[in-house]
């Protein structure tokens, strides 16, 4: 379900890009899926794969990579990068965390070759 979510996004992301131009000879679309999702890159292939045979879409390289997770205590500073979600830092127990780089899904550029 997810899957099909977000190819939909990159679908509506390449339409807003390309507008009324002609057929670009090449398109290549970055993607990163967050460290937490249950979105696989099968699985997001499959769905985006089925989206643009409907779109009609040509010559378009999905790239997906994997982002990790940090975290950083506002407490004492502490920080590190996380492959689980966790509600404390390691070093003091404070709960005042920041999360960065954690975006279930985020699309890093869109390349136009025409």
């Amino acid at each position: 379900m997810h899957d099909m979510w977000f190819a939909s996004k990159i679908i509506v992301c390449l339409k807003d890009k390309i507008g009324n131009t002609a057929t670009p000879k090449h398109i290549t679309v970055n993607i990163a899926l967050g460290p937490f999702t249950h979105v696989t890159q099968g699985g997001l292939r499959a769905a985006f794969q089925m989206l643009i045979k409907k779109e009609d879409f040509k010559n378009i390289t999905l790239n997906i990579n994997k982002n990790q997770a940090f975290i950083e205590c506002k407490k004492c500073g502490y920080s590190a990068q996380i492959s689980n979600p966790i509600l404390a830092c390691p070093k003091c127990q404070s709960t005042d965390l920041d999360i960065k780089n954690n975006e279930e899904f985020l699309i890093q550029s869109v390349e136009i070759d025409n």
